[in-house]
């Protein structure tokens, strides 16, 4: 049974979305379309059942469909029995979206038609060419959309192009060029996930499915060059990334464009903020988005790198807005300034304050992340220490923000939060102490901890922290420790007992002198009370 068509109006209104290519007599000449392709593509191959390998079905289907959108299309080659072939040309599509379809499908026809072909051994020898026709209709419907279609729509008929291409190039055993072309795509499909988040799963299966591909022609490049095949399963290609990177910074400018038109307010501490510059607006989008590529990151250098990028986003809203409010104070010293004015200069100083809040809360971030790969590493506690400190002073600044004083929930989180730094920075300092074997400053320093901890432990408990388990598990170790420092120097006063008791006889003058009053030159690490 057939599936149904996906409706795609003759022309799209200009209030659904299409973007309006200009002459140069100032005229629309036609509007730019906005095809999903690849959920097209997605939902036709479920309906066929491509998974389990129906590709004669599917190529029976491809057929049907080119067939109706001919016949529509009034594109149908010849008149009666006589053929005549009808070119599509670009000024032809021009009229109706359902030409990038037409490519589209006589692509996935093609396609399938290879597949079918490369089940069968006795026809296996014109699998190639089936693969090379398909790849040539992907980058002729790439070239369509180019001209007629979104940035969306570009992106993916683009990376529709490159995986065909490397399908076909594959099949020839040109594996070079094929793992750039599925490199191409990996890119380009990496960047309609992060441009467009909702259908980020549609992207994110087409990532999965080429990795396969892209790890077989590493491995098998490596192999017919000798070297190590682990070596290349992580190889990059600068060629490929510049080739991509314009398109798909364009992409995430666009939509976040289209999304700053639409973000009226940003929420902090109970105050719902108006932001009525776009500029503001996609400065802020921009830091989100790199927020979100970086809590989806692993790696330790990507994140730190991800965190520089959060940062400059910061950086250039913060600039944004202090000049638009001394444009406004300027104005303030020639005229009296509107209600309105004097307004947008209240809304001004708390989207600045929100930006500074938001920068710091990654801050803090940051130096968690630095402290937990200091800890693994068991680098020295000196490190340990200067990062805790940091962490105070970012909370400290965060509370001297005014907008957190009309917030008691997060006023009293980022005091608990304070608490819990200061705690740790005594219990590493402490551990610096007893590296040094400096063993009574160490005890004393775990002591101090310990009553730091607890008490953290308690606030963070009234506020809720899901974190505090950590703290208890301090305190712990803080004890430990600490019977050790004392043990050690326990040991340590013992020698230095020993070694007064044996050397302490001098002789002067030929007579026998106990040093007694020499005894301060011995320094006493545990201040033990002398003997009687």
């Amino acid at each position: 049974m057939e599936t149904e068509d996906f409706k795609l109006a003759p022309a799209m209104d200009a209030d659904e979305g299409a973007a309006k290519v200009i002459g140069d007599d100032g005229a629309a000449e036609f509007e730019r379309f906005d095809v999903p392709l690849l959920e097209m593509v997605r939902s036709e191959h479920l309906s066929n059942d491509i998974k389990n390998g129906s590709y004669v079905r599917y190529h029976r289907h491809c057929s049907n469909k080119l067939r109706r959108l001919r016949k529509n299309l009034k594109l149908a080659h010849g008149r009666g029995k006589t053929f005549q072939k009808k070119p599509l040309t670009v000024e032809l599509a021009q009229k109706d979206s359902r030409h990038l379809v037409l490519l589209l499908f006589s692509a996935e026809r093609a396609w399938s038609n290879a597949m079918v072909i490369k089940e069968d051994r006795r026809r296996r020898r014109y699998v190639g060419r089936r693969f090379m026709k398909a790849a040539k209709l992907a980058e002729r419907l790439a070239e369509f959309s180019r001209e007629l279609g979104e940035d969306k729509t570009t992106l993916e008929a683009d990376a529709y192009s490159s995986w065909m291409s490397a399908i076909s190039l594959l099949e020839r055993e040109r594996l070079e060029e094929s793992l750039e072309n599925f490199k191409k795509a990996q890119l380009l499909f990496e960047g309609l996930a992060t441009a467009f988040g909702a259908q980020s799963t549609l992207y994110r299966e087409r990532l999965e499915e080429l990795e396969p591909s892209i790890a077989f022609c590493r491995y098998s490049i490596a192999r017919q060059k000798g070297e190590d095949p682990t070596s290349m399963m992580n190889a990059a290609s600068p060629r490929v990334d510049n080739l991509v990177a314009a398109k798909i910074d364009a992409a995430l400018s666009e939509s976040r464009k289209v999304q700053a038109e639409s973000f009226g307010s940003v929420d902090w501490c109970g105050r719902n903020i108006p932001i009525r510059t776009e500029k503001v607006g996609e400065g802020i989008l921009l830091a989100r988005e790199a927020v979100h590529t970086m809590e989806q990151e692993s790696d330790f250098d990507k994140k730190a790198a991800l965190y520089d990028k959060i940062f400059i986003a910061y950086n250039d809203v913060s600039r944004t807005v202090s000049k638009q409010r001394s444009e406004i104070t300027a104005a303030a010293e020639k005229e009296t300034l509107s209600q309105i004015a004097e307004q947008h200069l209240q809304e001004l100083d708390l989207i600045s304050q929100y930006i500074k809040h938001s920068r710091l809360r990654q801050t803090i971030a940051r130096n968690l992340l630095l402290v937990q790969k200091h800890v693994e590493a068991n680098s020295k506690p000196d490190d340990l220490v200067r990062l805790y400190e940091n962490l105070r002073q970012n909370c400290q600044e965060i509370l001297d923000l005014d907008g957190i004083l009309s917030d008691p929930k997060s006023r009293d989180m980022t005091q608990a939060e304070i608490r819990k730094f200061e705690a740790s920075r005594c219990f590493w300092l402490a551990k610096s102490y007893k590296s040094q074997h400096r063993w009574s400053e160490s005890i004393l320093l775990f002591k101090r901890a310990e009553m730091l901890l607890n008490d953290a432990y308690a606030e963070s408990e009234s506020v809720g922290d899901p974190k505090k388990s950590d703290l208890a598990e301090m305190v712990k170790e803080s004890i430990s420790l600490r019977a050790m420092a004392h043990a050690q120097g326990v040991l340590e006063n013992l020698k230095l007992d020993k070694s007064f008791k044996e050397g302490m006889q001098l002789t002067e003058t030929g007579r026998k002198r106990t040093v007694v009053s020499g005894d301060e030159r011995f320094e006493s690490v545990l201040r033990v009370r002398p003997r009687a």
